[in-house]
C-alpha cells in the first residue's frame, strides 16, 4: 500500500482522539482504537490512523489507489477544518505532481436527462471508455463537477504541492456534488445514476434544463458501496429516505443469492416505487403524500423483528438524526457488531 502522512499542532490530544471517532461512526466504518492516543479506521481499501504525540497531531493514509489517496486527503482536510479552523491546511506526504489533474479526474459531458417517479432525475453521461473504466470497481459513488456560473468554460482543479487539489475561484467556481452509480456501460460510454429533485437544489435546477453536450468532471470513484452482506448471503436491515434509496436500489440488485431481511424507503409517492428483486429482502414503502415523515422511517426501521443469531447486517442513511438514532438502535437494541452497522448522515436538518 501507498502511505501519506500529515502532522499539526495540537494541544487537546484527547478531544482529537474523541473527534475523529465520532467522524469514523458517522461514516460507517467503525473506530479501531489499539493503544491510548490512537484511533483508525480500516474500510478494506484505506486504512486511516490519527496519532497523538507530544505537542501534535499525527494522520496517516495506507491506500492502494492514488485517485482515493488524493480524496481522502481532500476529505480530512475538510474535517480537520471543522475541529481547529484556525489550523493552516495539512502538507501530505508523498504527494503527487503539481500543476497535473488529479488521478481519479475524468472528463464527461451530459447525454440526457429525464424523469424518474417524482423524486429524482436520472442523467446519463458520455465520456470515452477509458475513463470509465476506473468506476468497474465496488466503489460506486463519484463527485461531480460543473461550473456555477452558466455557459461558463470549466476550469478543472490541479493538484496542488500539499497533496491535495487548488480549485478554480471566483467567477470560474465549481460545484461539487456525490452521486451514485447507478448504471454503467464502459463500452458504449456511458454512465448513469439520480439526482434527488428538491427546492434550491442547484444540481436539479441545472439538469431539469436539460443541459444536453455540457462539459462535465468526475472524481471518483470512492467511498464504501451500500447495503451488503456477507459473501454467502444474509439477514439485511435497511432503510433511508429519497436521499440515500438511489444507494438501496442498487445494492438490492446486486446482494448475493440467499439474502433475506426486511428494506424501508420513504419517498414521496407511490409514482417513485421502482423494481425490486423478488428474491431478496421485502422492501417497504412510505408515502409523504399519505403523511409519512421521517419519524415513522425511523419507527418502521426500529420496529422491524431481527432474527436471533449473529447474522444480522444494518445499513441506513437519512437525515443525521435519524441516523444517530438508528445507530443506537443497532448497537444498543439489536447488539449488530460494529463491523455490520453503518448509519449514516446523508444530509442535516
Amino acid at each position: 500500500m501507498q502511505h501519506s502522512l500529515a502532522q499539526f499542532p495540537c494541544a487537546d490530544a484527547p478531544a482529537l482522539v474523541a473527534f475523529w471517532r465520532e467522524e469514523f461512526m458517522e461514516h460507517g466504518v467503525p473506530p479501531i482504537e489499539p493503544e491510548p492516543g490512537v484511533v483508525a479506521a480500516d474500510a478494506g481499501f484505506a486504512r486511516v490512523t490519527v496519532r497523538t504525540l507530544p505537542g501534535l497531531g499525527e494522520i496517516e493514509i495506507a491506500c492502494d489507489d492514488p485517485g482515493l489517496m488524493v480524496d481522502l486527503r481532500i476529505g480530512i482536510d475538510q474535517h480537520m477544518a471543522e475541529f481547529a479552523p484556525d489550523l493552516p491546511p495539512l502538507a501530505w506526504s508523498g504527494a503527487d505532481a503539481a500543476g497535473t489533474l488529479p488521478p481519479s479526474f475524468a472528463a464527461a459531458r451530459v447525454a440526457g436527462c429525464e424523469p424518474l417517479g417524482i423524486s429524482w432525475l436520472r442523467m446519463t453521461l458520455a465520456a470515452e471508455p477509458a475513463a470509465l473504466r476506473r468506476f468497474a470497481v465496488p466503489h460506486w459513488h463519484f463527485r461531480l463537477l460543473r461550473p456555477m456560473a452558466a455557459g461558463r468554460v470549466p476550469i478543472w482543479p490541479r493538484l496542488n504541492p500539499r497533496g491535495t487539489l487548488d480549485w478554480p475561484a471566483g467567477e470560474d467556481t465549481l460545484l461539487d456534488r456525490a452521486y451514485t452509480v447507478r448504471d454503467l456501460d464502459i463500452e458504449g460510454g456511458t454512465l448513469a445514476f439520480d439526482i434527488f429533485r428538491h427546492e434550491g437544489g442547484h444540481t436539479c435546477t441545472w439538469a431539469e434544463a436539460a443541459p444536453a453536450g455540457e462539459a462535465v468532471g468526475l472524481i471518483g470513484p470512492g467511498g464504501k458501496t451500500g447495503p451488503e452482506v456477507g459473501a454467502n448471503g444474509g439477514w439485511l436491515l435497511s432503510g433511508g429516505d429519497e436521499t440515500s434509496a438511489p444507494v438501496i436500489l442498487r445494492a438490492l440488485s446486486v446482494l448475493p443469492a440467499g439474502t433475506r431481511g426486511q428494506v424501508v424507503l420513504l419517498v414521496a409517492d407511490a409514482a417513485d416505487r421502482q423494481p425490486v428483486p423478488t428474491d431478496g429482502p421485502a422492501v417497504t414503502w412510505l408515502y409523504r403524500s399519505e403523511g409519512a415523515t421521517e419519524a415513522d422511517l425511523v419507527d418502521a426501521v426500529a420496529s422491524v423483528p431481527v432474527p436471533a443469531g449473529n447474522d444480522t447486517w444494518l445499513w441506513f442513511a437519512a437525515s443525521q438524526e435519524a441516523a444517530r438514532k438508528i445507530r443506537r438502535h443497532g448497537r444498543d437494541v439489536l447488539s449488530v457488531s460494529r463491523d455490520r452497522l453503518t448509519s449514516v448522515a446523508y444530509w442535516q436538518g
